[in-house]
C-alpha cells in the first residue's frame, strides 16, 4: 500500500480548509495511507 505523509509548516486556520482536508483525507485512505504533519511556524532571521 502506497503511503503518502504531508508536512506543512504552521495551521490551518480557515474552517473550510480544514473541512476540506477531512474530506479528501477520508476519500484517499481508501487508496493509500495518508498522513498530515503540522509544524510550529518560525519567523525568517533578518540579515
Amino acid at each position: 500500500m502506497l503511503n503518502i505523509i504531508v508536512i506543512s509548516v504552521g495551521k490551518l486556520k480557515e474552517k473550510h480548509f480544514r473541512q476540506a482536508v477531512e474530506e479528501y483525507s477520508k476519500r484517499i485512505n481508501k487508496y493509500c495511507k495518508l498522513r498530515c504533519i503540522e509544524v510550529a511556524d518560525e519567523k525568517a532571521p533578518e540579515t
